[in-house]
């Protein structure tokens, strides 16, 4: 048994599960041409206190390079009510 500490409650590891999806979209222009594409990872951890998700949604150019990044994290209670959210867009400079 694995365990760790949260706050001061001791919480067993077997007790979270954690998911992960991942869908990729690509995007083309009207002749059929690839201009880019957009990955959507979905993280989810759930434990008996509630749950965290965290969504990274990454828009690419044709080459695949990064032209931005969106990640929300977002932290449930046990009912399932939002109590916590954080949200970051990133835009990698040019260089």
């Amino acid at each position: 048994m694995k365990a760790g500490i949260v706050g001061s409650e001791i919480v067993d590891s077997n007790e979270i599960e954690v998911g992960d999806d991942l869908s990729v979209n690509i995007v083309l222009d009207e002749s059929g041409q690839v201009v880019g594409a957009v990955a959507d990872e979905l993280i989810v951890a759930t434990g008996p206190n509630g749950s965290i998700v965290d969504e990274i949604i990454d828009v690419l150019d044709a080459d695949g390079d990064l032209v931005m990044e969106d990640e929300i994290i977002t932290v449930y209670d046990a009912d399932g009510n939002a109590i916590a959210r954080d949200e970051e867009i990133r835009i990698p400079l040019e260089g």
